[in-house]
């Protein structure tokens, strides 16, 4: 079966860009707001009719009841609904409402129940637990798929079919994790959006050496999103890397006390952009149901300067081989464990002084808002396959979860390099995009800094 699911979600690895021969073609064209609407809402309706019976089939379930009251550790902290929920709600090409089938108009279900009829999945909405009673004795499914903890309700109203009863969990993150073909193609085009903007803030349109602080930079690209019509899912970090006799030389306009974190400046100091800086970038931008998660880096000429050194030229080559050897570590069916534990045993090239593997699934969206109009607690999900302890079995990212086919990632490794001037700690580099998992194995959607290719503030 799990063929089957392979073989009709893969996407071609040629509409993948690995470099960025088109940069700055996708800012020139953001969808409007309705047109993203209508676009989304369609991902919605090829996902429910193509992944559902897909997933459902992989995993051996007949049926599938979902509680919008599930539990805590399937969503994010702030959530109110569970993420399997509010992704499976209806919706019309108007406003991402719930359809006009129900019996009250304001009134969101508690139950979501999918049945696999064997040629098509039926879709009911339960009453109440006794409805729902009805149901599946009507349907004498053979496994039953529902959520794990706060079930007694469930598991009495299902009497003698409770013993047919599975966890819900790997259904519910296969779910939102598998990816459609056009979703991986346009996703290419949201990553490009934000390379482009990227690549706008890290010049001299917005950069003035010596005058433009961290703190100008940040709202330069907060106010970009919003000439854009472009939402964000966090606020723009900045941080600036500084020569140790640089750090010396500015002392008395930027404080040692900035750069104590490694020659590296934290979110809330306020430097003044120098030349010989790094400008470092963690930011994303929201578009489609789809949120970016970049890392990039640009150098500050120095004055006599008309390129990028070329010992941060070979640190920038240094860390992109290194990041093309995490990314053939991606193998399916891996465990986030084990693709860490490969990745650890990766040899460092001459010049590393430390390199680590971070990934997780970016954070998406397929439904933000109730039928009266107000926004679910939280708009996004992140679900899936992630590195890190921090991330255990039974919560919507695991690192204990497989690597499966049609799955997104933001592949974020950090690697350090020594620098001659750098001091101890050299320079870290690590470039950070959205990859998808394909028979291909983890390609890059749209490149970021490829090679030696900084961007360069002159």
């Amino acid at each position: 079966v799990a063929v089957t699911v392979i073989s009709m979600l893969v996407t071609s690895s040629d509409l993948l860009a690995q470099r960025r021969p088109n940069a700055g073609q996708d800012i020139q064209k953001v969808i409007p707001m309705r047109e993203r609407v209508q676009i989304m809402q369609h991902f919605w309706d090829w996902k429910k009719g193509n992944v559902l019976p897909a997933i459902m089939r992989e995993q051996g379930v007949d049926m599938w009841i979902v509680r919008s009251d599930e539990q805590p550790e399937y969503r994010q902290t702030s959530y109110k609904e569970g993420p399997f929920y509010t992704s499976l709600l209806p919706a019309n090409h108007e406003g991402m409402v719930l359809a006009s089938q129900y019996e009250e108009g304001s009134r969101i279900p508690e139950f979501l129940l999918f049945f696999d009829t064997g040629v098509e999945i039926e879709y009911v909405q339960p009453r109440d637990y006794a409805h729902i009673g009805e149901l599946v004795r009507a349907r004498d499914p053979r496994t039953i798929a529902i959520s794990e903890t706060n079930n007694e309700p469930m598991l009495k109203v299902l009497g003698e079919y409770a013993s047919r009863a599975v966890n819900s969990w790997v259904l519910g993150v296969r779910w939102l994790e598998t990816m459609g073909p056009e979703q991986i193609s346009v996703y290419r085009y949201v990553q490009g959006v934000a390379n482009d903007l990227i690549a706008e803030g890290f010049s001299n349109k917005a950069i003035i050496p010596d005058v433009t602080t961290v703190e100008d930079l940040n709202w330069w690209f907060r106010h970009r999103m919003l000439d854009l019509h472009i939402e964000k899912e966090n606020h723009p970090t900045i941080g600036i890397q500084r020569k140790p006799a640089n750090i010396e030389k500015y002392a008395a306009e930027d404080s040692p006390e900035f750069f104590r974190n490694g020659g590296r400046s934290d979110n809330g100091m306020n430097p003044t952009i120098r030349r010989g800086d790094i400008v470092s970038l963690d930011s994303d931008i929201m578009l489609l149901g789809m949120v970016t998660d970049s890392h990039q880096h640009a150098y500050v000429l120095e004055e006599g300067e008309t390129d990028v050194p070329e010992e941060l030229k070979e640190a920038l080559r240094i860390v992109n081989r290194m990041q093309d050897r995490f990314a053939a570590e991606f193998q399916y069916g891996r465990t986030g464990i084990e693709i860490e534990r490969a990745a650890a045993q990766i040899l460092r090239e001459e010049g590393v002084i430390d390199s680590n593997l971070g990934f997780h699934p970016p954070p998406m969206f397929l439904r933000r808002f109730t039928i009266n109009g107000l926004m679910f607690s939280r708009g996004t999900w992140v679900s899936g396959l992630g590195s890190g302890s921090g991330y255990k079995l039974h919560k919507v990212v695991s690192n204990e979860h497989t690597l499966n086919y049609n799955t997104l990632y933001a592949f974020e490794p950090h690697t350090r390099v020594a620098v001659a001037g750098w001091g101890e700690r050299g320079v870290e580099l690590g470039i950070g995009q959205i990859a998808v998992f394909t028979e291909d194995g983890l390609k890059y959607l749209d490149r970021a800094q490829p090679d030696d290719q900084w961007h360069i503030i002159r």
